[in-house]
């Protein structure tokens, strides 16, 4: 699990966590649900503050609200699309959460990652481009007689 700063203690509510996730790295309920093997109901109770965790759950939700921070503090401009990203031996941030083992280096591995692609996109020109997007792309609209 993500370390917590011991210097700034997060005085967060499992509730304020989850929205915080839910803001940031915006995963359905399923997903979480999922994560942390338990029914969507069950998920939806913790954000209105209806239920508690478990100790195991709890620090799964604390260690994806810390990497949600750190993205957030880091300035990535799409940030959800690291949640599914498949960077750790095949598995992503929400896997790591199941098995317990997200850790803040796994959230700094994907802030440099977020950055070299970012940067990529700016060297491409795509960024700057002022070309309406299109599919010309697809070869079936770019050699329509291949398709007759």
């Amino acid at each position: 699990m993500i370390a917590m700063d011991t210097a700034r203690p997060d005085h967060r509510s499992t509730a304020e966590h989850l929205a915080t996730i839910r803001e940031v790295l915006k995963p359905t309920m399923t997903a979480l649900a999922k994560a942390f093997n338990v029914s969507r109901q069950e998920v939806y109770r913790w954000v209105r503050g209806e239920s508690i965790p478990g100790e195991r759950e709890s620090a799964g939700i604390r260690s994806l609200s810390l990497a949600a921070d750190a993205f957030h503090a880091a300035g990535l401009s799409r940030p959800e699309v690291l949640l599914g990203m498949k960077a750790f031996d095949g598995r992503s941030m929400l896997d790591l959460v199941s098995a317990g083992q997200l850790s803040g280096e796994h959230a700094q591995l994907l802030i440099a990652e977020a950055r070299a692609m970012d940067a990529g996109y700016n060297r491409s020109g795509l960024a700057t481009s002022k070309a309406e997007p299109s599919n010309d792309w697809r070869a079936e609209l770019s050699i329509p007689s291949c398709w007759e």
